[in-house]
Parts: C-alpha cells; structure tokens; sequence
C-alpha cells in the first residue's frame, strides 16, 4: 500500500539514498526538492521542507526507465492512482472519489492514499546530475531484483536466466517517452 506521511528517513534496508531530488507527479513538480531512500521494500520520497513524504512499496512500481522527458531522471508506473491532498490529485476520471469503496485508511505512520486500483499514476523522479540518475536505475534494479512479483518463480533456473538476462538489458536502459505514439501501437499500452 502506498503510505503518504510526515517527513522522515528510514533506518533499515537502505540501498541507495540522494539528496536534492525533485518529484513530478502527472503534471504537476512538486516545488521543494527532497530526498530519495531505496530500501530494500520500498521508495520513497521525503520533504523536510514540506514535512511530507510518500513510501510506495516495490511490488507497485510497474515500470521504471531513464527519461529526458520532462527533464534528465527516473520515470516511474506505479500501478495506483494516488491522490496526495497538497501536492497530487490524481487523474480526475480516477481521482478516489469515483471508487469510495477502495479509499485508503488512516493509520499510525500517516495515512494511506487514496487509490483506485485498475488505474495508474505517472511520477518522475529529478536529482541533480546525470550520475545521479544512473546510481538510481542501478539501485531501483537492485530493490525490483529483491522484491520479484508475486507469479515469479524462485527456482534456480529462473534466477540464472535473469542474471544473464540483466546483461543484455544494461543498454536498453534509456526508455524515450517524448510524447509521441508509435504508429504500430495506436493508442494501446501508449504512456502519454
């Protein structure tokens, strides 16, 4: 569940972490930089500045790819679409208010968003250099590796061919999303 809170950094299974990154949800930038943590379960995305944070546990990250659009950074699917009141609204066909049964609850850490499954949310992670970008792919490989999908298959065979795999895959790393439809896909599976 993607859990929205106060400020905070986290103490156990950190991966990767940068400071100075800057978070775009749909459309919208949210204004103050914050920092990055990679743990082990989860990203997450805290502000001191605007003592906010989001934490979005792995198995709902659906994509992740360098992006030069909007600018230099890490876009990312989660499969969710979150409302976070302040900084996000959501989609408006998809906005929690259309499913109130699916509304998230409050609880000790925060709150959860509000959510709608079936729907997604489209973020983009911006730090400050190029160098950057490429340690926050590496370590988002590292934590999807950790936190495979719940039809994966742990036997030996299939770790193997995914370690052989990630080789080939190391220069397919620059996904373009510049807006334009690919004409063999339509509109189908197009991220806009």
């Amino acid at each position: 569940m993607v859990t929205i809170g106060e400020a905070f950094t986290p103490t156990e299974g950190i991966i990767y972490s940068a400071s100075d990154v800057k978070l775009k949800m749909g459309l919208n930038l949210i204004p103050s930089p914050g920092m990055l943590h990679l743990t082990e379960s989860s990203c997450i995305w805290s502000c001191e500045e605007r003592n906010a944070s989001i934490s979005i546990p792995w198995p709902r990250v659906g994509a992740h790819a360098i992006s030069s659009v909007p600018g230099e950074g890490i876009f990312l699917m989660v499969d969710v679409n979150i409302v976070w009141p302040g900084f996000y609204t959501g989609y408006p066909e998809n906005n929690g208010d259309a499913h109130p049964d699916e509304l998230g609850e409050e609880n000790d850490e925060g709150h959860d968003s509000e959510i709608s499954d079936g729907a997604i949310t489209e973020m983009w992670l911006q730090p400050a250099s190029r160098e950057i970008v490429d340690q926050i792919f590496s370590a988002m490989r590292e934590c999807q590796i950790l936190n495979p999908g719940s039809d994966v298959s742990e036997d030996e065979d299939y770790i193997e061919a995914e370690e052989d795999e990630l080789e080939e895959v190391e220069d397919m790393r620059n996904l373009q999303l510049d807006g334009e439809c690919p004409r063999d896909l339509g509109h189908v599976g197009y991220v806009q």
